[in-house]
C-alpha cells in the first residue's frame, strides 16, 4: 500500500490513498467538494470488563448511523440507576439486595429442642447464633455517572461536568485554564493523576469533532472512578499508573468552533463575520476551524511555510492564518507545552480508525516509537500509518510540532470510522463509535511513558 499523508483534516479517506490533497477547491459560498470513500470496516471490540460500568444516560433509540459490521451489540447497554452492570447470566443484580445471603444448613448449630438430655445431667447452655454476613459495602461513586457522551458535546456540558467530576474525585483530579479563545471562553485543564511525570492529551482542534471531547470527558471519568475504587481498568491497575504519572488533559482546544457546530449562528459574537467567511461545506454542522476562520491544526509553527493553504482567507477549513501562531488557542498549547516536561503527546482526531505516528522531518530523532506504535495498533485495531513524507500536508499540526519541538513521541489518533460525509457522527452511538476501541487509550501511553523513563 502506498504511504498516505495526514491531511491535518477531519478524515483519512481510504479510497484516496495515492491523491495528495492540492487541488485548490471551489470557493462559493455554501458549497464544497463532495467526497467519496468506502466505508471502512469498524475494528473488533474487545470484551468488556467486569470492572467496567454502563453510562446511564438515556438516549433516544436510533439506528446505526453507519452500515458497518455489527461490535459487542447495536446499542450500548444502559443499566436502570442503582444497579449494577449485567451477571454473566444476563440477569440484573440489585445492589442493595432485600436479604442477606443464606448461610448453609450444616453450618447451624442444633436448636435445644433437637437434642435429648439426661435429666439427671446439667444443661448446657446453647450458644448464641451467629448473624449472617454482613453485604459487602458499595462505593458511593460506583453507581454515578456525570459525563453523557450521548448527546452533541458543547463547551458548557464539558464546563459544568468539568467541575461536579471534580467535586465527586478530589483526591485525583484538578482543574486549572491553558488561556482563553478568540470569544473568551477558557480553555479548560483537567489534571488527573498524582504523579510527577507527565503527558499531554487534547481534543477538539477542529470544531466538528467534538466527539473527541465527549471521549477524553469519559476516559476522566471512567479512570478517576477505577482509581477512587482501588480497582483495574481492564488489565490496567489504574491506582498504581496515576499514583506515578499526571495525564493532563486540554479537552476541547476549539471551544467557540464547536458551539457554532451545535448551537448555530446564535451561539457566536459576530455573526456577521462568521457569514461573510468563505464556505466550503453547506452548513455550519461542518465548520471546522476556530471563530476566526483559521484551521488551528494547521497553525504551528512546524514546517507552516511548506503547509498548504488552498483558500487562502478566513474559512470554514483549510485557511492556516496568516502566519503561524497567530491565534490565541494555538498560543496557549504553546505555552503550556513548553511549560512542562510532557513525555509524550496525542491529539485526537475523526475520521478513519488510524493512527499517525511519525513523520520525515523527525522519525530518525525519536527512538522507540514504531514498536510502541505497532502496541498501540494491536490494543485498538486501528490502522498503523506508514511515516508522512511530505510537509506540505503533515506540516503545522501539534503533533508535528510536539515532536519536532522536544524530539519526544506524539500521535494523532483518528477515532472513528470513516463514513464518507463530513458531518459529526450520530452521538447516540458513541460507544460503538469511540469508546469499545478507544477506552484504554490513556492508560496505555501513561503506562508507556513510564517505561520510557
Amino acid at each position: 500500500m502506498k504511504g498516505i499523508e495526514p491531511r491535518n483534516q477531519d478524515a483519512y479517506n481510504p479510497a484516496e490513498e495515492a491523491v495528495e490533497e492540492l487541488n485548490t477547491p471551489i470557493l462559493s459560498s455554501g458549497e464544497g467538494p463532495a467526497s467519496s470513500s468506502e466505508l471502512s470496516e469498524p475494528s473488533d471490540n474487545e470484551q468488556e470488563e467486569n470492572t467496567e460500568y454502563s453510562n446511564t444516560h438515556e438516549k433516544p433509540d436510533e439506528t446505526i448511523e453507519v452500515p458497518e459490521a455489527p461490535l459487542e451489540s447495536s446499542e450500548p447497554h444502559i443499566p436502570p440507576q442503582g444497579l449494577s452492570p449485567e451477571k454473566s447470566d444476563g440477569q440484573q443484580k440489585d445492589v442493595y439486595p432485600d436479604t442477606l445471603p443464606d448461610t448453609a444448613c450444616d453450618a447451624l448449630p442444633d436448636k435445644p429442642g433437637d437434642v435429648s438430655h439426661d435429666q439427671s445431667s446439667t444443661p448446657e447452655s446453647t450458644p448464641p447464633e451467629p448473624s449472617p454476613d454482613p453485604a459487602p459495602p458499595v462505593s458511593a461513586t460506583e453507581n454515578i455517572n456525570i459525563v453523557n457522551p450521548y448527546v452533541p458535546y458543547t463547551y458548557e456540558q464539558m464546563k459544568d461536568e468539568s467541575l461536579k467530576l471534580a467535586e465527586l474525585y478530589p483526591e485525583v483530579i484538578s482543574l486549572d485554564s491553558i488561556g482563553n479563545s478568540v470569544e473568551g471562553r477558557e480553555l479548560t485543564l483537567i489534571k488527573l493523576g498524582k504523579g510527577d511525570k507527565k503527558i499531554i492529551l487534547c481534543a477538539s482542534h477542529h470544531a466538528r469533532e467534538y466527539i473527541t471531547s465527549s471521549y477524553l470527558m469519559k476516559m476522566i471519568e471512567e479512570y478517576s472512578r477505577a482509581y477512587s475504587n482501588s480497582n483495574n481498568f481492564g488489565k490496567y491497575n489504574v491506582r498504581e499508573i496515576l499514583d506515578q504519572i499526571s495525564i493532563y488533559f486540554v479537552p476541547m482546544v476549539n471551544p467557540d468552533g464547536v458551539n457554532l457546530v451545535n448551537k448555530g449562528l446564535d451561539a457566536v459574537n459576530n455573526r456577521e463575520a462568521i457569514e461573510a467567511m468563505v464556505m466550503l461545506k453547506p452548513s455550519y454542522r461542518e465548520w471546522k476551524a476556530n471563530i476566526n476562520g483559521v484551521d488551528l491544526n494547521r497553525q504551528y509553527p512546524a514546517q507552516w511555510d511548506e503547509k498548504y493553504d488552498e483558500v487562502g482567507m478566513p474559512a470554514s477549513e483549510s485557511f492556516k492564518g496568516t502566519a503561524a501562531a497567530t491565534e490565541p488557542e494555538i498560543q496557549a498549547m504553546m505555552k503550556f507545552s513548553n511549560e512542562n516536561d510532557f513525555i509524550l503527546a496525542a491529539s485526537f482526531h475523526t475520521k478513519g480508525n488510524v493512527i499517525f505516528w511519525a513523520d520525515r522531518a523527525t522519525v530518525n530523532l525519536i527512538p522507540g516509537v514504531k514498536n510502541m506504535t505497532k502496541r498501540l495498533a494491536s490494543l485498538t485495531k486501528y490502522q498503523n500509518m506508514p511515516i508522512s513524507e511530505n510537509p506540505s500536508i503533515y506540516g503545522a499540526g501539534y503533533e508535528n510540532w510536539f515532536r519536532l519541538t522536544f524530539l519526544r513521541p506524539a500521535f494523532c489518533i483518528e477515532l472513528t470510522p470513516y463514513n464518507n460525509t463530513d458531518l459529526p457522527h450520530d452521538d447516540n452511538n458513541f460507544d460503538n463509535l469511540v469508546w469499545n476501541s478507544a477506552k484504554y487509550i490513556g492508560l496505555f501511553l501513561a503506562e508507556e511513558a513510564l517505561l520510557r523513563q
